[in-house]
């Protein structure tokens, strides 16, 4: 990728924050609450994820694939986990270590002690190798 590649990437993604950040802004807050609580959310979280950007749990689609799970798989386990997953991942404060854990050995157990996902990811692990078995 070239520099001027990078720069109209960032600089479209910078856009697309804009607008989004624009959008909300432009609700009244029974309408901010509204979409809080289809999403199940509450009005603060969801200002929150929004001003996060649409990439901020991108660390946990990393995950799943360094663990060999997809997303068909997390949406076959249970309806909304993914939903939960990403929301986790988005407004957790370990993103530094995990990238970090990620880029130098992605099978390190040692992302088990900080994510707060850790539970259901090692919980779709499971599934999903009990569900070959069964196959």
């Amino acid at each position: 990728m070239t520099g001027k590649n990078a720069i109209s990437i960032l600089l479209a993604g910078v856009r697309d924050w804009w607008l989004t950040q624009e959008e909300l802004s432009r609700l009244d807050s029974k309408e901010i609450g509204q979409v809080a609580g289809d999403l199940g959310l509450t009005t603060g979280a969801l200002k929150d994820l929004v001003a996060r950007g649409p990439d901020a749990p991108h660390l946990l689609y990393e995950r799943m694939e360094a663990l060999g799970i997809s997303k068909a798989d997390v949406d076959h386990a249970a309806h909304g986990v993914l939903r939960d997953l990403q929301r986790t991942c988005a407004v957790c404060g370990e993103k530094g270590t995990c990238e970090k854990d990620l880029a130098k050995r992605s099978d390190d157990p040692v992302w088990k002690s900080y994510c707060p996902n850790a539970v259901t990811l090692q919980t779709l692990v499971t599934l999903r190798a009990q569900s070959w078995r069964t196959r």
